[in-house]
């Protein structure tokens, strides 16, 4: 968790959300309001909202990767 963590501090230039920090304080996002990949505004936000809000529904083919079309 924590290389991916790093990895989407990298790609956002903000900071990563920890479990303990659900509402996404230093990430710009926030859990709730989205549950497409349609709603998503980046990669880095799609990956937020599975692994800190467990919206399991992004990654359809739960290799971990949500929003296949936009997290090439």
């Amino acid at each position: 968790m924590k290389w991916m963590c790093f990895l989407l501090s990298a790609m956002t230039l903000t900071g990563c959300a920890t479990a303990g920090n659900p509402n996404g304080y230093g990430s710009g996002f926030s859990c709730g309001g989205k549950t497409k990949c349609g709603q998503m505004t980046s990669c880095a936000e799609a990956q937020y909202y599975l692994q800190q809000c467990g919206l399991r529904r992004l990654d359809r083919d739960g290799d971990g990767v949500p929003c296949e079309s936009m997290c090439r």
